[in-house]
């Protein structure tokens, strides 16, 4: 693979397929998000390596659940570009896109009142 910019981790429940009802089991998926493929298309072709990082198991089902959909990715929950010592728990990536992030912008203050008032977008709706 060519070498790329920038990295991003992707959170896949509630990011790349509606979890709307929650866990259902270990291959038991929704429909994908709309406009989840054209996005993962976008970062692919401005050249970003794409990491699915979830609490789910790299298993053959999820990666045929990702590829009859047609969203692009480079890894499951690995990064074999990773520095060696740095590869225990967090995975290194340029930016996290999760459905329940936070971002920490230096103000502990207003982060904990964000985290106080926070609500996942499926529960907006």
């Amino acid at each position: 693979m060519e070498k790329h910019s920038k990295t991003i981790c992707i959170d896949f429940d509630g990011v790349i397929h509606d979890y709307s009802k929650g866990w259902r089991g270990i291959d038991v998926y929704d429909r994908p998000i709309a406009g989840a493929k054209e996005g993962l298309l976008a970062l692919r072709n401005a050249g970003w390596v794409i990491i699915i990082y979830t609490t789910r198991n790299d298993t053959p089902k999820l990666r045929e659940f990702l590829e009859s959909n047609e969203l692009v990715f480079d890894y499951i929950n690995v990064n074999p570009c990773q520095p060696v010592g740095s590869d225990k728990g967090k995975i290194l990536a340029d930016v996290y896109l999760d459905d329940k992030g936070i971002t920490f912008d230096g103000d502990w203050e207003k982060t904990v009142s964000a985290i106080h008032t926070f609500t996942p977008w499926q529960r907006k709706c």
